[in-house]
């Protein structure tokens, strides 16, 4: 009969089952809402449990185009080997179909990302696209506010594949028209 962890232990390797099962690193929201909407942990111990895998050197955060992410070490991937049957079954199952059913909606919350920075003259939107961590379309537009500017960010990150290939197919018409 095996066994199956417990509280702190559990959540740890839930973390670690979920960065290994995922095919990509994730974000630390992504991380979040993965374990909590699938297991009983709580912010609190989500929390405690990243920061002391941190710690123990199993995760590490990785520095991306659109931000931080976390990921496995060595040290992580050799313990949740050791270990990943202490995970119930059913909850292997129900992560790594979750996992499966938001593989895109993740690709795509880190493919298209933005920042605003503030100055005298008002704020600058950077709005980035990029695949495989490289930025492959960028464009910072001066705004009169910071509520323009998240409207705006907002449009391009629910619609930026038409905006991408509008920018692409004019500018490629112009080179053919010479």
């Amino acid at each position: 009969m095996p066994y199956f962890s417990h509280g702190e232990t559990k959540n740890k390797l839930i973390i670690l089952y979920i960065l290994a099962r995922a095919g990509s690193l994730l974000t630390r929201e992504q991380l979040y809402r993965t374990a909590i909407l699938n297991s009983e942990m709580e912010y609190f111990a989500f929390e405690q449990a990243v920061t002391e895998l941190e710690e123990d050197g199993m995760l590490a955060e990785v520095r991306r185009a659109f931000g931080e992410c976390l990921g496995l070490t060595d040290t992580g991937r050799e313990a949740l080997a050791l270990f990943e049957k202490s995970v119930p079954i059913d909850e292997r199952k129900k992560l790594d179909s979750y996992l499966e059913q938001n593989r895109g909606a993740f690709a795509r919350e880190t493919e298209v990302s933005s920042r605003v920075e503030h100055d005298a003259n008002g704020c600058t939107l950077h709005l980035f696209i990029t695949e495989r961590d490289r930025v492959i379309f960028s464009v910072s537009l001066a705004v009169a506010s910071e509520e323009q500017a998240l409207a705006l960010r907002r449009r391009l990150e629910s619609g930026s594949e038409p905006i991408y290939n509008f920018v692409w197919d004019t500018l490629l018409k112009q080179q053919e028209q010479r």
